[in-house]
């Protein structure tokens, strides 16, 4: 038997550094890069598609808000027509209304309500203010006005609150029945504001003071004198009385002023000042007379 001879295929030579485990992979991917690759292309077109449209409403939107805008202001029915104000008794309608800066057939919600609070807060008077929209056409304003509670003497008479802050001039024409606070120049004023601004706040502390205990004294503070020094001194308006407190404990310093009344009675009415800045007692000052000629001032202890 004669056997066929087969010539020996030659196998072909592999480029150096691959291998037939490279070329398989490279012709055959695997599934999870095929996945992996359709979903970056997915959201990169729709990344693409997010971008054209938001590219085209910012184009067309303000066309858009216009047509709307002009729409709705002929129709008239989201239009400004009334406006109620609120609360204001020293300040003037005009003013809030010029205030509030609104526009030509201005549409009820298409303002800013907080800039419009800022600009009436900052009016003479007003302490607080509030804006509330009620649709269709109307705007509610209420406020909250500073409540004088003395005057202020400079170089003329300013209005301050409980807080001791300025409101402002006092108006001219109106009954102000307030005590007056003085001992401030203008120039002092404007040389070292802090200073006096912080005698105002003692000032109307002792105010508050006053008229929590209100009921206890039958005088009522005609004037309050302020001193860098001293402090708080103020006099009464029946029988002028000067009673100098100082700069703090303004309560137990009337308390004990009070105990010191009751233990000089009828006899009160022969005093000029008293002087409560000690720690534990009261001085009395008597007023010039002549049957009290010579007499000097007397120490009366916490009892």
């Amino acid at each position: 038997m004669t056997w066929l001879r087969f010539k020996k295929k030659e196998s072909r030579r592999l480029r150096p550094g691959n291998s037939r485990k490279d070329i398989r992979q490279a012709r055959n991917f695997d599934g999870s890069d095929r996945s992996s690759r359709r979903k970056t292309m997915l959201l990169i077109a729709t990344v693409c598609f997010i971008g054209l449209g938001c590219g085209g409403l910012g184009l067309w939107l303000p066309t858009l808000v216009k047509n709307a805008d002009s729409r709705l202001k002929k129709s008239g029915n989201f239009v400004v027509k009334e406006i109620v104000i609120e609360g204001n008794y020293r300040c003037r309608r005009e003013d809030i209304i010029k205030a509030l800066a609104l526009n030509f057939r201005q549409l009820t919600f298409a303002f800013s309500l907080s800039r419009a609070q800022t600009r009436i807060q900052a009016l003479q008077f007003v302490k607080e203010a509030t804006i509330y929209r009620r649709l269709p056409n109307r705007l509610q304003i209420v406020i909250e006005e500073c409540q004088p509670k003395a005057l202020f003497y400079i170089d003329k008479l300013y209005m301050i609150d409980g807080d001791g802050r300025v409101i402002g001039p006092a108006p001219a024409g109106e009954a102000l029945d307030f005590p007056v606070i003085s001992g401030v120049s203008l120039e002092e004023w404007r040389q070292r504001p802090q200073v006096w601004q912080r005698l105002l706040h003692k000032a109307a502390e002792l105010l508050q003071i006053w008229d929590e205990r209100g009921q206890q004294w039958s005088e009522k503070i005609a004037q309050i004198e302020l001193d860098e020094v001293c402090g708080v001194t103020f006099f009464t308006t029946g029988r002028n009385w000067e009673i100098q407190l100082g700069l703090d404990k303004y309560s137990e310093r009337l308390d004990r002023w009070r105990r010191v009344l009751q233990e000089l009675g009828d006899r009160a009415s022969a005093v000029k000042y008293f002087d409560c800045t000690g720690e534990a007692s009261v001085v009395v000052g008597l007023r010039p007379s002549r049957t009290m000629k010579g007499m000097k001032a007397e120490k009366y202890g916490q009892n």
